[in-house]
């Protein structure tokens, strides 16, 4: 069996300042394609700056910006520049995304439905559709989109209210992106994962000042205990699924899947 390549290919991963972002993002690197990374966090943007300047192999082919998904006008902004320094955009990684705080929909504030909406689902509906707008005017057209689904994308009980309808929310967009663009050459997919322990995804809950109690026992107990040791997600391995449904043949025909990659955590 070859080797995956993504030789000659730009790749923009969102939420890719670090944990299972930056990963994806190195491992189009080392497949050899162009890759432009966006993250909210400047700080994260900065450390990422530095460490692939001072990798020679990287040189000439990554940009590193600071963008908000939730900004349509952030977005193309980003796309533009992707644009501007190579040419064409063929692979987007919808990976941006934050953890409610587990309350459930009577208990769940305004705010905190807005705000995981808000990342989860509105960002990716934006940044998907400035990317396949980008993807239908470009010569030759086409490209590969990857939605980062959970198991909360089609169980109730992984967590609150706002997670769980935000990533439900993102198969709808994938089957709905595939069905209308996959005959234009625009393929859609998503991985619907696991536990993973190495992610900054637990930044984006309330951060202490709330958190339902009672939900988060509820959800526990309605599935096994997530041991990390048995059942945590390697980000490499996630990574290089991403890379592989991004890859010619695979990509017509994996369009509109929405692929469960959760070690078997809860059991099936």
């Amino acid at each position: 069996m070859t080797s995956l390549s993504a030789q000659g290919k730009t790749a923009l991963i969102t939420g890719a300042g670090g944990g299972l972002g930056k990963v994806i993002a190195e491992t189009f690197l080392l497949a050899g394609a162009n890759v432009v990374i966006c993250d909210i966090n400047p700080s994260r943007v900065s450390a990422v700056q530095d460490e692939w300047s001072a990798t020679d192999s990287y040189a000439g082919r990554f940009l590193v910006r600071q963008a908000d998904v939730t900004s349509e006008e952030s977005l193309q902004s980003l796309v533009d520049a992707v644009v501007a320094q190579f040419g064409r955009l063929d692979v987007l990684v919808n990976n941006a995304g934050v953890m409610d705080d587990f309350t459930p929909v009577g208990a769940c504030p305004r705010v905190e439905w807005d705000r995981v909406i808000g990342v989860n689902l509105t960002g990716t509906y934006l940044a998907t559709k400035i990317a396949v707008n980008q993807m239908e005017a470009q010569e030759p057209k086409g490209g590969s989109i990857i939605n980062i689904g959970s198991n909360a994308s089609y169980r109730g009980m992984s967590s609150g209210v706002a997670y769980t309808v935000s990533k439900a929310g993102v198969v709808g967009l994938t089957k709905n992106t595939a069905g209308f663009y996959g005959p234009k050459g625009i393929y859609c997919s998503a991985l619907l994962l696991g536990g993973m322990a190495d992610t900054n995804i637990a930044e984006g809950m309330a951060r202490g000042q709330y958190f339902h109690h009672e939900m988060f026992q509820a959800v526990s107990e309605s599935q096994s205990r997530f041991d990390p040791a048995t059942k945590s997600l390697p980000l490499a391995s996630v990574a290089k699924y991403i890379l592989f449904l991004t890859d010619g043949d695979i990509a017509v025909n994996a369009n509109g899947s929405c692929i469960v990659y959760n070690r078997n955590w809860p059991e099936a």
